[in-house]
C-alpha cells in the first residue's frame, strides 16, 4: 500500500507539471487569436484533466489488485514452504529410521555367515568322527570274530596276555569316546542349525521392515516432489529467486551472528585441540565428490557470487566434520534446506547445507572425521549435494584454502 500511495502521489505530481501548463498556454492562444477560439480552447483545457483523472483512478485500482494478488502468491508461497520444511524434516527421520535398520541387518547377516561357517566345520568334523567310528567298528568286528578267551589261551608269551588285554581297553575307550564325540557334534550341529533358522527369521522380518521403511521413504520423497513443483510454480522469475538468496544470505549472517554471540559464552570441549587457524590447508574435504561451484564464482549470471562450494555428490553419502567443534545450529533453514553449522572456536565455524539427514544436535561435540550428516537435495534443489562454507567473524573464507585432503575435482561454476 505504501508503494501504491506513493506511485499515486507521483502521477498527481505529473499532472500538475504537464496539465496545468498546457492548459495556461491554451488560454494565452486563444486570447491572442481572438474571442473566436476561446471556447475550443476552454473545452479541449477542460477535457484533458478529467480524462488524467480518469486514467489515474483506474491506474489505482490496477495497483491495489497488484498487491491482492502479491499478497495472496506471498501467502501461498508461506504455506508451501512451510509444507516443505515439514516433509523433509520427514524425510531426515525416515532416513535415520532406515539407517538403523540397515545396521541391524548387516549385524545379522554377518551373524549368519558366522553360522553357516560353523556348520560347516561341525559338519566335516562330523563326517571325520563317523570315519574313525567306522574303522574302529571294523577292527572291533574283525577281533570279534574270535572269542576273548579263546585269543587269551592262543597266547603263548604271558606277557603278551597283558598287552592283549590293555589293547582291547584301549579300543573300547576310544570307541566309546569317539561315539560320544560324534554325539556332541551332533547336538551341536542341531543347536547351530536352529539358531541359523532363527536368524533367517529374524532376517526376513528386518527385510520386511526395510521394505516397509523404504516405501514410506518413497512416499515422502514424491510428497516431496509435488511440494516441490508447486512451490517452483510459486516462485518464478530471476528477480523473485535473487530477492530469495538475498534474503537468504542477510537470515543466515543474522543466525550466525546469534550464533557466535551465544558461543562465546560456551566453555571449551573436553579433551585436548588445535587452533583452528593451525589447521590451515591441511583440512580434508567434508565429503567426497566434485566441485561444480567454487568460492567467488557468478551466480545468476552475476547478479551475485558463491560464498562457498557446491559438492556434487550422490544422496545418501556421509558428511564429515572437518575439525573438532561443537554443533550450534542442525535444522531446516530456508535455502539452505536441512543445516548443520559447527562452532570451532575463535570465530570459526563450518556450514553444511542441503542435507538428507542430520545425525547430531545442537550442542553434540564432533570430533574430525565423524559422520555428521547425509548429503540430499533439501531447500528446493533439483540434485542432490553438499553446499559448504567455512566463515571467520562471520565472512565466508575460500575452501579450497583449508581443504587439501583428498580434495574433490574441480569442475567450474555451473549449478
Amino acid at each position: 500500500m505504501i508503494a501504491s500511495l506513493e506511485h499515486y502521489v507521483m502521477i498527481k505530481y505529473m499532472v500538475r507539471r504537464t496539465v496545468l501548463p498546457a492548459c495556461c498556454l491554451c488560454l494565452l492562444l486563444a486570447g491572442a487569436l481572438g474571442s473566436a477560439l476561446v471556447p475550443a480552447a476552454y473545452a479541449a483545457a477542460q477535457a484533458t484533466p478529467r480524462a488524467t483523472v480518469a486514467r489515474l483512478e483506474q491506474l489505482r485500482r490496477r495497483i491495489d489488485a497488484v498487491g491482492k494478488d502479491l499478497s495472496t502468491m506471498r501467502g501461498r508461497h508461506a504455506r508451501v514452504e512451510a509444507e516443505l520444511r515439514r516433509v523433509e524434516r520427514g524425510l531426515a527421520q525416515a532416513s535415520k529410521r532406515r539407517r538403523a535398520v540397515e545396521g541391524r541387518l548387516g549385524a545379522r547377516r554377518d551373524r549368519l555367515a558366522r553360522l553357516r561357517a560353523r556348520r560347516r566345520t561341525l559338519e566335516d568334523e562330523l563326517a571325520a568322527g563317523r570315519h574313525a567310528l567306522v574303522r574302529q567298528i571294523r577292527a572291533a568286528y574283525v577281533l570279534g570274530g574270535q572269542p576273548r578267551f579263546k585269543l587269551l589261551l592262543n597266547q603263548q608269551d604271558p606277557a603278551l596276555v597283558g598287552r592283549t588285554l590293555v589293547y582291547f581297553d584301549y579300543l573300547n575307550r576310544a570307541r566309546t569316546e569317539e561315539i560320544e564325540a560324534v554325539e556332541r557334534r551332533m547336538r551341536a550341529l542341531a543347536a547351530v542349525r536352529r539358531e541359523i533358522v532363527a536368524q533367517v527369521t529374524e532376517l526376513d522380518a528386518l527385510r520386511a521392515v526395510r521394505l516397509r521403511r523404504e516405501r514410506d521413504f518413497e512416499r515422502r520423497r514424491a510428497a516431496r516432489r509435488a511440494v516441490l513443483k508447486r512451490l517452483a510454480a510459486a516462485i518464478h522469475g530471476k528477480g523473485a529467486e535473487l530477492a530469495a538468496l538475498k534474503h537468504d544470505e542477510a537470515r543466515l549472517r543474522a543466525l550466525l551472528g546469534r550464533l557466535q554471540k551465544a558461543a562465546a559464552g560456551i566453555p571449551a570441549g573436553p579433551g585436548p585441540r588445535r587452533p583452528f587457524a593451525r589447521l590451515k590447508g591441511r583440512l580434508a574435504w567434508p565429503a567426497r565428490g566434485r566441485i561444480v561451484a567454487r568460492f567467488g564464482a557468478p551466480r545468476l549470471g552475476s547478479l551475485l557470487k558463491w560464498r562457498g562450494v557446491v559438492i556434487d555428490a550422490q544422496a545418501g553419502r556421509p558428511v564429515r566434520a572437518i575439525a573438532y567443534g561443537r554443533v550450534v545450529f542442525a535444522d531446516w533453514l530456508r535455502g539452505f534446506g536441512l543445516l548443520l553449522i559447527i562452532d570451532h572456536g575463535d570465530g570459526y565455524m563450518s556450514l553444511y547445507g542441503h542435507n538428507q539427514a542430520l545425525y547430531k544436535e545442537t550442542g553434540d561435540w564432533v570430533r574430525p572425521g565423524e559422520v555428521v550428516a547425509t548429503v540430499g537435495d533439501s531447500g528446493g534443489e533439483v540434485r542432490p549435494g553438499l553446499y559448504f562454507e567455512i566463515r571467520h567473524d562471520g565472512r565466508p573464507v575460500n575452501p579450497a584454502r583449508w581443504c587439501r585432503a583428498g580434495a574433490p575435482r574441480l569442475l567450474g561454476a555451473g549449478r
